[in-house]
């Protein structure tokens, strides 16, 4: 885990709002400052200081950066457009910490590639690596300023357990022990699950699966055991474990709990499983659900609503898909591993697959543009209200995918 300091003082509540970090790529000299690449080494898992004419948050970051255009939240004509975006979960100071109150032999004794001069003060950037001693020492003195850390569930666990189970409807899910669940309805107050031994269904409340899912959100773990959750404990544990992040810790009973984040979170070892792959009707084999958990993880982190990426809309996650830019059965081994630019968020309502099937792309400016074939209609009228949008995850480290799909799937 690393510690990062963070200047905000046109951002903070714009940022705090939106639970993000954002910085250009460049500036518009063309160079690339110090303190805006270190977006690249943020990891999950990564503390932050943030500091907005004294020190108002600490947080937790939940994803490594991606590229995104300059968040609509943020002020226009300050940056250029292109940049990177980092997820982060706020915990807002109960009081401010002014620089004066951090000691200053603190301050004067850091690296010198951290944010402070060597008379103490404040550098001028934004994002900078922080000693593990200053971060250490600051977080004992000032520590009781700022709420404990939450538990950093991924976004789709603050989804009802309803709507959980209803995403794994039709679905096999495997139990702790090996055995296979499948859920064949969910009609309140109870889920219909089938078994081995009962092919046809049984009723299990699904207050028992909520109550398991409001302790691992308050706790971080729970127990799956009858006394816990409910006599249906095999089953709940199941529907747990397709959450990503989420992991059995073994024990008797067994102990499911949420996975501390870390930069491997979000590599090329898919080792998760996952319960919402957007289009449902798409095939999907094994590697690409657990590769789509990781996309998912990568540009949501907990978020619990993000940004389309074509038309610009603010959505709950459960509503966008994780879409390639490139299409995937046509990407290279390296292309699909370069999970930072290959993907960006798409809504359910009309851009992926307007998108996928080549009516709308986004040219060599950033800007959307669609297909003259459709001159009146629905139809019509959607596209037209997407050409001349810029694209809000179109940068310099993905132009390449952007111009194969114009130039391959474009319809023109």
């Amino acid at each position: 885990m690393a510690y990062w300091w963070v200047n905000q003082r046109r951002s903070f509540w714009q940022e705090l709002e939106a639970g993000i970090l954002w910085a250009p790529t460049q500036d518009r000299a063309g160079r690339r400052p110090s303190h805006w690449e270190t977006m690249t080494a943020v990891s999950p898992g990564d503390t932050v200081i943030h500091y907005a004419s004294g020190v108002t948050a600490l947080s937790l970051v939940t994803t490594p950066a991606v590229p995104a255009r300059r968040p609509q939240e943020l002020p226009a004509g300050l940056w250029i457009e292109d940049g990177r975006l980092v997820r982060t979960s706020y915990r807002e100071a109960s009081e401010p910490v002014p620089l004066s109150d951090i000691p200053e032999a603190w301050r004067t004794d850091h690296s010198p590639n951290g944010p402070f001069k060597q008379d103490g003060g404040v550098k001028q950037g934004y994002l900078f690596p922080v000693d593990d001693s200053f971060a250490n020492r600051f977080i004992v003195w000032f520590g009781g300023r700022f709420p404990d850390a939450p538990v950093v569930l991924p976004a789709e666990a603050n989804d009802s357990a309803i709507e959980l189970l209803r995403r794994l409807l039709g679905q096999d899910i495997a139990t702790l022990q090996g055995r296979h669940n499948r859920i064949l309805d969910v009609q309140p107050p109870h889920v219909l699950v089938a078994t081995e031994r009962s092919p046809d269904g049984q009723q299990v409340p699904i207050a028992d699966v909520q109550t398991a899912l409001d302790a691992l959100r308050t706790t971080g773990r729970v127990a799956i055991d009858p006394n816990t959750v409910g006599y249906r404990s095999s089953f709940i544990g199941a529907v747990l474990l397709t959450l990503p992040g989420v992991a059995s810790l073994g024990g008797t009973p067994p102990v499911i709990a949420v996975r501390p984040l870390s930069a491997s979170d979000t590599t090329t070892e898919y080792k998760e499983t996952f319960t919402y792959e957007g289009d449902l009707s798409r095939p999907v084999t094994s590697e690409q659900r657990r590769e789509q958990s990781a996309l998912r993880r990568l540009l949501f982190g907990s978020a619990a609503t993000a940004a389309c990426a074509l038309c610009g809309e603010t959505y709950p996650v459960r509503f966008l898909v994780t879409a390639h830019i490139k299409m995937r059965s046509l990407c290279s081994d390296e292309e699909r591993r370069d999970l930072a630019h290959v993907a960006m968020p798409a809504c359910q309502f009309g851009c992926d697959v307007l998108y996928e099937t080549g009516y709308i792309a986004v040219n060599q400016d950033g800007k959307i543009v669609a297909t003259a074939s459709e001159t009146d209609g629905l139809l019509a009228g959607q596209l037209s209200r997407l050409a001349g949008r810029p694209c809000l995850s179109f940068t310099e480290d993905n132009r390449r995918y952007f111009e194969w799909h114009y130039a391959v799937k474009f319809r023109g």
